[in-house]
């Protein structure tokens, strides 16, 4: 008799209906855009590098989102006729190029993900302040424990992971 698999925690369960939630906003409003999947995401990469002190180069975007040269090529210069995208030298080294949102990039975004973040804080609202910290704390905690699982799966498996998640094995 096969033994049975035990139950994920309820938590999981709620995370991933989150994020499939997430990600049907994210699709709905990109599709209304007129954007594509692959843009959002870019412009997401790109504003998460520059919070963190530093312009991208295309390399490091076509990486994160596991394209190659020329499918990360085509992408970056349909952000950039769309006006979300500039592309500018390296302070240092002026053969690097680097990446930067525009402000039509930011006004965008705060146009199509105002709805979320105002339902979001209203849902927010109901909990303390330290329910709020316990809340924030485990999100960081489920955040690493995805980009360690992420980092486990690829290193031992190269793309693997990604891969099958695009031909819908997983």
């Amino acid at each position: 008799m096969p033994m049975a698999t035990p139950l994920p925690h309820p938590l999981i369960r709620q995370l991933q209906d989150f994020g499939q939630a997430s990600e049907r906003y994210v699709d709905a409003v990109s599709g209304h855009n007129h954007m594509h999947r692959t843009d959002m995401n870019a412009l997401s990469a790109i504003m998460a590098h520059e919070r963190a002190g530093h312009a991208p180069a295309p390399t490091e975007i076509g990486r994160e989102l596991h394209l190659s040269s020329p499918a990360t090529t085509a992408l970056l210069d349909r952000l950039e006729r769309s006006g979300h995208l500039s592309r500018g030298r390296h302070e240092s080294d002026r053969r690097r190029v680097t990446l930067h949102l525009t402000e039509k990039a930011y006004a965008d975004g705060r146009r199509m993900f105002a709805p979320l973040a105002r339902m979001l804080m209203q849902a927010l609202e109901s909990y303390s302040p330290d329910q709020l910290d316990l809340i924030h704390r485990f999100m960081a905690d489920a955040t690493a424990a995805v980009d360690a699982a992420t980092a486990q799966g690829t290193a031992a498996e190269g793309d693997a992971p990604y891969k099958t998640a695009q031909n819908g094995a997983i």
